[in-house]
């Protein structure tokens, strides 16, 4: 597996992981106008204080610079005390392995912030409706989150719109890039599970699309656009 760079790749790929550029990037997004969307944990809630008004972690939906939280309210992160994924028809087993996971950053979820009767208290409860776990070796994923499916279109040159990228959480045109998932520290094995799924689940990549030049089929090249992925998620299976 060629796990090798070019100068520009590795310069877009670390730009994208910078304050200076991550909050350029946020101020240009508009802000996610409904409640459910694709979230991340960005941190554990270690306060001292009583749950659930404390514990859990906080999130942020991802691509935004604003999240709604549980009260209504729009915030840079917002506070989740217990995960609700009953739509799944989970075990309370596989709920908790898959909390584990997310609680350290290494899946995501697409749900809504909502309150919840906890005793004598309202805890903000995040439910969500679809789970997906990281393959790489990334704790904060670089660049921008992208759904990548394929559109079943095949060609005999290149550049060819097989793939589908859309910008989670942004009403965005559709991007049909290349894909590289050989820098994320997936295993082979993992990455090629990643391919394949291209054609039924599709996959969620976090990256940078790139300019590239592509071999045509007279021996000149053609100008094309390449996803190099820094992280990828499949459907969770816990």
């Amino acid at each position: 597996m060629i796990k090798r760079l070019t100068l520009s790749a590795w310069s877009a790929l670390t730009l994208l992981g910078s304050p200076m550029f991550a909050s350029a990037q946020d101020a240009t997004t508009p802000t996610l106008q409904t409640r459910d969307g694709y979230l991340i944990v960005t941190r554990l809630d270690t306060r001292k204080c009583a749950y659930p008004m404390c514990g859990g972690y906080f999130v942020k939906a991802v691509n935004q610079a604003l999240t709604r939280c549980a009260d209504g309210s729009l915030q840079k992160e917002c506070h989740a005390v217990q995960l609700n994924a009953n739509a799944l028809g989970w075990t309370s087993e596989q709920r908790t392995a898959f909390d584990a996971e997310f609680a350290q950053g290494h899946a995501l979820v697409r749900g809504l912030l909502e309150p919840a009767p906890a005793g004598f208290y309202t805890a903000e409860q995040l439910t969500i409706t679809e789970a997906w776990q990281g393959q790489g070796l990334r704790n904060k994923p670089l660049g921008s989150f992208y759904g990548v499916k394929s559109t079943g279109i095949v060609c005999i040159t290149t550049p060819c719109p097989s793939l589908a990228a859309t910008k989670l959480n942004v009403i965005a045109p559709v991007l049909h890039p290349d894909l590289d998932l050989s820098l994320t520290g997936a295993s082979d094995k993992q990455i090629q599970a990643g391919y394949e799924a291209l054609g039924s689940t599709g996959i969620l990549a976090v990256g940078a699309i790139v300019p590239v030049r592509l071999p045509a089929l007279d021996g000149s090249t053609r100008k094309g656009s390449k996803l190099l992925a820094s992280e990828f998620y499949l459907p969770a299976k816990p």
